[in-house]
């Protein structure tokens, strides 16, 4: 086992990069299937689900998956009894992390419903609810907050908040709720904001360069409300995506603009650990790899002395000098270092493995974390300063020339 120690550890390098990679997201995949009925008006389950999927959609910490029919999934997959083993099996065969799936039916003039949380990695039901409501409350604008309440109380929160979902035409703007910074606006989807108390509040946006705006909202418990605020010019006028000026951001206002951010790591922060761990793993195996070729070579020569070849003289060694031929004591050694160097060397090509996928994954890391430059993390056109490579011309009265900038 003390061999195989090199090889172990780069094993489990790569492990840890599994979890750095997880970590650059950590929304969770979660699909909402289709509720099971019985009695009840199949359009009044769609419309359940379909408020399950935008609440899934809102969370800040989760990401909709792919959904199907909870009848459908359980025929295909023959979980008949909702069995945890075989629910989790579904869930993968839709590449979600959880599952939000239930029943509704009809008991007198009541229906009862059933929905539960399942975490398809650990194969159990994370949480459940079971409740009995009047006909006519399910139906109209009182469905809404009903669901919200039951998705809230799924997810172990206060049912008494709700959801801004906020955007603007000029990105990286900062959003301040009720006066303290709670994000940055996306240049191709709203800003998020989940758990926010139900009541009146005053959200604002404000960028250097610009004009601050502000909007004063009521917010209902368990409502998903959508803002759009814009900034300003110098006349006071909402500035359009189209005419908004480039600003350059200095060491100080980008400190702001990243503590604007809830303190979040930097676009590329995952790729820049996961290139230093997928490095030191490489490295690791390269010199196990060494270290078992060297065995590999060491276990050769100390077979020279067994090894016998037919010649004249009858039996001779490696230096074609007669030889007596092997004891059994002798053939056993021979055996014995044999075996020893056949598992040094299949070591060697597992940790030459290793290194070589490390070793690729390492350079696409390095691309991402550190040449990609933040603006294609983020997808966007922020005039944000980037880091990475950025090469850029440059010309004098008499020459020209090309600069190249590399910034961790």
């Amino acid at each position: 086992m003390r061999l195989q120690q090199p090889c172990l550890i780069a094993l489990a390098l790569t492990a840890i990069l599994s979890g750095s990679a997880h970590a650059e997201s950590d929304d969770l995949a979660t699909a909402v299937l289709g509720l099971e009925t019985q009695d009840v008006p199949p359009k009044l389950a769609d419309e359940i689900a379909e408020l399950l999927r935008q609440n899934v959609s809102s969370s800040h910490d989760m990401r909709l998956g792919a959904g199907r029919d909870l009848v459908e999934l359980k025929l295909v997959f023959s979980c008949a009894d909702e069995g945890h083993a075989c629910m989790a099996q579904a869930a993968k065969s839709l590449s979600v992390e959880r599952l939000i799936y239930g029943s509704i039916k009809r008991s007198g003039d009541a229906y009862v419903v059933w929905l539960k949380l399942f975490d398809v990695k650990h194969e159990k039901i994370e949480a459940w609810l079971s409740e009995t409501v009047p006909k006519e409350k399910l139906g109209g604008a009182s469905l809404k907050p009903i669901v919200a309440r039951w998705f809230f109380k799924l997810r172990g929160r206060s049912a008494d908040v709700g959801t801004l979902r906020i955007s603007a035409e000029v990105p990286g703007a900062v959003v301040s709720l009720d006066g303290v910074a709670a994000g940055a606006t996306l240049p191709d989807k709203p800003l998020v904001l989940s758990d926010v108390p139900a009541g009146k509040h005053e959200v604002s946006l404000t960028k250097v360069g610009f004009g601050a705006g502000a909007q004063s909202v009521s917010l209902a418990a368990g409502q998903v409300l959508d803002l759009k605020l814009d900034l300003r010019d110098s006349n006071g006028a909402p500035v359009a995506a189209k005419s908004r000026p480039v600003v350059q951001l200095g060491e100080a206002d980008r400190d702001e603009s990243e503590g604007a951010r809830g303190g979040k790591s930097a676009p590329g922060a995952g790729y820049r650990t996961g290139f230093w761990v997928t490095l030191a793993g490489g490295v690791v195996s390269a010199g196990a790899a060494l270290k078992f070729g060297l065995d590999v070579r060491h276990v050769n020569q100390d077979l020279d002395a067994y090894r016998r070849f037919p010649c004249a003289s009858g039996v001779c060694d490696t230096k074609g000098q007669p030889a007596m031929p092997l004891t059994p004591a002798e053939r056993d050694a021979a055996t014995s270092l044999t075996d020893k160097g056949n598992r040094d060397h299949a070591l060697q090509w597992v940790c030459i493995g290793v290194g070589s996928a490390l070793g690729i994954a390492s350079g696409y890391f390095l691309y991402k974390g550190y040449l990609a430059g933040e603006d294609e993390h983020s997808g966007g056109e922020s005039a944000m300063v980037q880091r990475g490579l950025r090469i850029f011309p440059a010309a004098s009265a008499s020459s020209g020339s090309v600069l190249a900038e590399f910034d961790f």
